[in-house]
């Protein structure tokens, strides 16, 4: 199983978490500005960081998916 007890590891967990809200809050800044495109992209963004904070989870649903299709 994969080890999630790094210090790098949740260092990199919480970066991606404070980044994809950092990005999420500037997407909503343009949403108010009427800088749709700039938001939605801004949006994208934000939840690809989010997947990728979540990676050990996705990963571990993934296993377990494989284990059940066994």
């Amino acid at each position: 199983m994969l080890n999630r007890t790094s210090l790098g590891q949740l260092i990199s967990t919480a970066v991606f978490y404070g980044v994809a809200l950092l990005i999420f809050l500037k997407g909503m800044d343009f949403l108010a500005n009427e800088q749709k495109f700039h938001a939605y992209l801004s949006f994208l963004c934000a939840f690809l960081n989010f997947l990728a904070g979540m990676r050990f989870a996705i990963a571990s649903l993934y296993q377990r998916i494989k284990k059940l299709l066994k």
